[in-house]
């Protein structure tokens, strides 16, 4: 069986951007031809969706995007409080079915020419019993994806997620930013910088867009990002 193909999207933290540049990349890829999917393993702050618990990330990139699956399998397990994984699911009294999850992911993706796998929050986010979102990545074995937050803070926050991401052995492709700001003075240094110091390639800065709407994804991601350097 073939190995899986796509990349896992790592955000430097929660609210980093890392769906709405999920979205973007998905949408500007199938504008270039390439069938590429969307899976959110495992979320938090569930809504109902006929019936059954879906993060709001997968809806969003399934409008987005115009994807057939069910919201369901895009986010095949998802709990109800709005925390990190393992702490709402010990809200709730369950257990996050690790292993079942890491075979639903390489699964889903072995299924599909391409796929943006989504974390929940940052790499180092507890997942499950003794489980970080950083154990899951380094079992599904996709090359690495680092979005961050375009302005003051983020040189920190991205060196640091592209160091424990090499620390598990997985190939980082590059990173990029998003929700840039124009009145931002360290916007224009940062990306030299990360680069310098990390070594990894900067593939993009998507702007902070009026409307998000799926023509405003897919002009953005085609004009800011370097979407040849994510596929490789």
């Amino acid at each position: 069986m073939s190995e899986p193909r796509g990349l896992f999207i790592a955000g430097t933290d929660t609210d980093a951007g890392k769906t709405i540049a999920a979205a973007a990349i998905i949408v500007g890829l199938r504008a270039r031809g390439v069938a590429c999917g969307y899976l959110k393993p495992v979320g938090t702050e569930a809504v109902d969706v006929d019936g059954r618990p879906v993060n709001p990330d997968a809806l969003f990139v399934k409008e987005m995007a115009g994807l057939d699956e069910p919201a369901w399998e895009l986010n095949p397990y998802c709990l109800q409080a709005p925390l990190a994984p393992l702490a709402a699911a010990r809200a709730e009294g369950v257990e996050v079915p690790y292993e079942d999850v890491v075979c639903n992911t390489v699964t889903f993706c072995r299924a599909r020419e391409f796929t943006i796998v989504e974390g929940a929050g940052g790499v180092l986010a507890p997942l499950a019993q003794g489980r970080l979102m950083l154990d899951l990545m380094a079992a599904v074995g996709l090359p690495v994806l680092v979005v961050g937050r375009a302005g003051l803070g983020t040189i920190n926050h991205t060196l640091l997620t592209i160091r424990a991401v090499r620390s598990a052995g997985l190939r980082v492709t590059g990173f990029c930013f998003s929700g840039g700001e124009n009145d931002d003075a360290s916007a224009h240094s940062n990306p030299a910088l990360v680069a310098e110091f990390s070594g990894a390639p900067y593939l993009g800065t998507l702007p902070r867009l009026p409307e998000l709407t799926a023509q405003a994804l897919r002009d953005a991601a085609l004009e800011a990002l370097d979407l040849n350097g994510m596929i490789g």
